[in-house]
């Protein structure tokens, strides 16, 4: 037996309706071990059933857990959330960075503008560095785009009609609320990458890729209340944001992304990494390695600009995490380009110690291998 997001949330959200109704719900877990411990992992468990089942707070290096947001402020700290965990997962080209995060803001938007979803919405995300894709989820147990969008469209009468209308370029059920460019611009950021975009709600699934799009009109014991929309998107270093946003207007728009507002200094042009914010710990290669892969996220990026990282905060790292994050770093930029790029600040004197000692032996390594 096997579960996916886009089974496991529309019947999240589902059954969370039913209990705000009244009901008393009790669920039985898979008889699958395995399957059992992936809903309590990603908290599929919890949200069916919080009061059988406790919320998980364990830390995923690759997946951003089933989570639910009802407001903006929710919402904004999920997007935040998520671009983390991509950005310690995987390295990116600038413009996927910007088209995903775009996509999922987008989309978890449009939860809090047009569903009316009493309860918001439910996301959850996952990035496979093997295959160089990113995949996420986003359900709502709201009225539907059917129902959202005849409010401008009174016309519409099937769901793949609504849906087919949401993934045009500026269709909006009111202008007052939106552009409505989010699932167009969504559907050209996933398909751009060689991706896919699915779209799910009432009685009508549109699964769309970069060679066709596929309408299915489901049986009435299919119908789902709300909308549940997947994305897949391909590292690609072919993939221009400007092209998949170029909506007629401005072909070079490009939209700000989570390294410009959350690393970008505002007095100058350099980034800045604060340790003592960061959530991998500072004790095992693990957590250097992800540290490491962000770090090369941020100066990708941001190629002209200096990275400064400041260590206010911790107090100390173990040699490993040291020789993953720096020492690893040094040898794969050059000193030239590390000194030129990296400023270290506010270190204990154990931790620099640690770091000159990561690089030293990486850099013998490194020579006794030339020889």
């Amino acid at each position: 037996m096997q579960a996916y997001p886009n089974g496991v949330l529309p019947i999240i959200s589902s059954i969370t309706e039913i209990r705000d109704e009244g009901y008393n719900v009790y669920v039985k877990l898979p008889h699958n071990e395995n399957v059992r411990r992936l809903f309590r992992s990603v908290n599929w468990a919890h949200y069916l059933a919080p009061s059988q089942f406790e919320k998980s707070e364990a830390m995923h290096d690759r997946h951003l857990v089933t989570r639910n947001f009802k407001d903006e402020k929710e919402q904004f700290q999920i997007v935040n959330d998520f671009m983390d965990v991509v950005l310690r997962s995987m390295e990116l080209p600038k413009d996927i960075i910007s088209g995903l995060e775009w996509s999922v803001n987008e989309i978890t938007d449009n939860v809090l503008n047009h569903s009316k979803s009493k309860n918001g919405g439910f996301v959850q995300a996952s990035t496979y560095p093997t295959n160089g894709v990113i995949a996420f989820a986003v359900a709502d147990s709201g009225r539907g785009i059917l129902e959202s969008l005849k409010e401008g469209f009174p016309s519409l009468r099937t769901d793949t009609q609504a849906i087919g209308e949401a993934m045009k370029a500026g269709v909006t059920r009111n202008p007052k609320y939106g552009q409505g460019n989010g699932l167009a611009g969504s559907l050209r950021v996933t398909t751009l990458t060689g991706g896919s975009l699915e779209i799910t709600s009432g009685k009508a699934r549109v699964i769309s890729t970069s060679n066709e799009t596929t309408r299915n009109d489901r049986r009435d014991f299919q119908y789902y209340q709300g909308t549940l929309v997947c994305g897949q998107i391909n590292v690609t270093n072919d993939f221009s944001i400007s092209k998949a946003l170029n909506f007629g207007m401005d072909e070079n728009y490009e939209p700000g992304n989570v390294i410009d507002y959350h690393y970008e200094m505002e007095d100058q042009d350099c980034l800045i990494l604060s340790m003592k914010k960061e959530t991998t710990g500072f004790g095992t290669r693990r957590s250097g390695k992800q540290i490491n892969t962000k770090i090369n996220n941020l100066i990708k990026a941001k190629p002209n600009y200096p990275l400064v990282i400041d260590w206010e905060g911790v107090p100390v790292i173990s040699s490993s995490f040291a020789d993953e994050m720096v020492g690893k770093l040094f040898i794969k930029l050059g000193a030239i380009s590390f000194s030129s790029i990296i400023r270290n600040i506010n270190m204990e004197p154990l931790i620099r110690n640690l770091l000159d000692k990561a690089i030293s032996q990486r850099l013998t390594q490194s020579n006794d291998e030339d020889e």
